[in-house]
């Protein structure tokens, strides 16, 4: 028989946890419900986890840091098939995008209870988010022809904005392929949405 790591046990626990924070919010939620979902006693979760706050750290910072070594691999990825810079920032937002929604409970949390964090741990989760932030506004600023008047950081917060909130209104099988919303709304951002007027 094989024997489950110790991390093995701890991605466990914060996966039922993601879905218990998900449905009935972090601050309902008990350890006792995680515990349960999870088929284990309370003081086994105490064994991998010191409290709750422990739990929706591990889940934050975790995914943080899985994203941005997907994000890295996406922009080396890029360079290896030499595409232009451009078409190396669509892929990178669309890698974005579609890690942000493909996990709707992680979606949940990261939007809702990310201010829970306090201490070393909000300090923790803000450092990644930094690094993230950081390595989409620099592939933004490689693309020539930017228009000058527009501030990068907000073309970076804008394409964030656009990706975690898409998953709030975004309803699958309802003629609408989530791609395809991505794909439109980078071009949006990159093109306009009014037609230009040639003299």
């Amino acid at each position: 028989m094989l024997k489950v790591s110790m991390e093995d046990r701890r991605d466990f626990i914060s996966k039922v946890a993601t879905k218990v924070f998900s449905e009935k919010g972090y601050q309902v939620a008990s350890l006792q419900d995680i515990a349960t979902g999870a088929g284990i006693s309370k003081a086994g979760v105490y064994h991998y986890f010191k409290s709750k706050n422990d739990i929706l750290a591990y889940i934050l910072i975790r995914n943080s840091d899985i994203f941005l070594e997907k994000l890295k691999r996406s922009i080396k990825e890029s360079k290896e098939k030499v595409l232009t810079p451009q078409d190396t920032f669509k892929r990178l937002i669309m890698e974005y995008a579609q890690h942000i929604n493909i996990d709707k409970a992680k979606r949940q949390i990261v939007l809702r209870e990310r201010h829970q964090l306090s201490g070393k741990y909000k300090k923790e989760l803000f450092r990644r988010e930094q690094a993230i932030f950081r390595l989409l506004r620099h592939e933004l600023q490689g693309i020539p022809d930017l228009e000058k008047e527009i501030n990068v950081n907000v073309i970076s917060f804008l394409f964030i904005s656009m990706s975690h909130w898409l998953g709030y209104w975004y309803k699958e099988g309802k003629g609408l392929d989530l791609n395809d919303i991505i794909d439109q709304n980078i071009w949006i951002i990159m093109h306009g949405i009014l037609k230009q007027q040639h003299s």
